[in-house]
């Protein structure tokens, strides 16, 4: 069999096609407890954050177009599952501690952002948040 380009490009578009019916899971659930922080140091994470680790995820076009969007679609399940500041106030208090202790560990670190979103501008943070977030936790969260 004798495969033209044609052919493998119509085939392609026709998978492509396809692909777009597969479902997935862009929901967001309902926020139960969220974390409460002052504005300045929430704006921040909703900012840089909440997008992957929160029940508030804000939808980019391209999590619409497979691939992509299940690409897109495991980030934000993935970062639900490490830490999700939309259920914030029902975990234990050992467990919030464990949990602050990692934030300051990746802000201090710098951006622990997956690829999908070091493109997306405006979506990370700058020094100066990154030092007020800092500070803020270890004033308010031992």
């Amino acid at each position: 069999m004798n495969l033209s380009f044609k052919s493998i490009a119509s085939w392609s578009i026709v998978v492509l096609i396809i692909m777009q019916f597969v479902p997935l899971k862009r929901i967001n659930p309902p926020v139960v407890s969220d974390i409460q922080l002052p504005g300045s140091i929430k704006n921040s994470l909703k900012k840089a954050c909440y997008d992957c680790h929160s029940n508030e995820t804000q939808w980019d076009n391209i999590a619409y177009i497979a691939p992509a969007s299940w690409f897109a679609s495991n980030i934000v399940a993935s970062g639900r599952n490490a830490l999700n500041f939309s259920v914030w106030n029902n975990q234990k208090i050992a467990n919030k501690r464990q949990e602050t202790t990692k934030i300051q560990k990746v802000i201090s670190q710098g951006a622990h952002q997956q690829l999908y979103y070091l493109w997306k501008p405006g979506s990370h943070l700058t020094a100066k948040e990154a030092k007020a977030l800092l500070q803020w936790l270890n004033l308010n969260m031992k």
